[in-house]
């Protein structure tokens, strides 16, 4: 089954479940900002993925969106940039 390419942006008010769930996705997405992840994972394992993120956030307190994206390599950036930040696809590195 073929990868999507996903972002993933929250808002989590409460300290315990904003660390779990930043443990729970830096281990499978790419952190772009504070809030903000990148990754790809086919569509059956990103039904697991926020399976998971539900027994994490809290409904009625906390925001957490996923977005489906083109690969990060159709993108560009407007303003600062960080020269550290280097990803790697299958099409080889890309600098952002």
């Amino acid at each position: 089954m073929k990868n999507t390419y996903f972002i993933i942006a929250y808002d989590v008010s409460e300290k315990n479940r904003l660390q779990r769930l930043q443990r729970l996705i830096s281990n499978q997405f790419l952190q772009l900002q504070y809030s903000v992840y990148y990754g790809s994972m086919t569509p059956k394992r990103m039904d697991t993925f926020i399976t998971s993120i539900q027994k994490i956030i809290h409904p009625n307190e906390d925001d957490l969106r996923i977005y489906e994206v083109e690969p990060l390599e159709n993108s560009f950036v407007i303003g600062k940039r960080d020269d550290e930040i280097m990803l790697f696809s299958d099409i080889g590195e890309i600098t952002l």
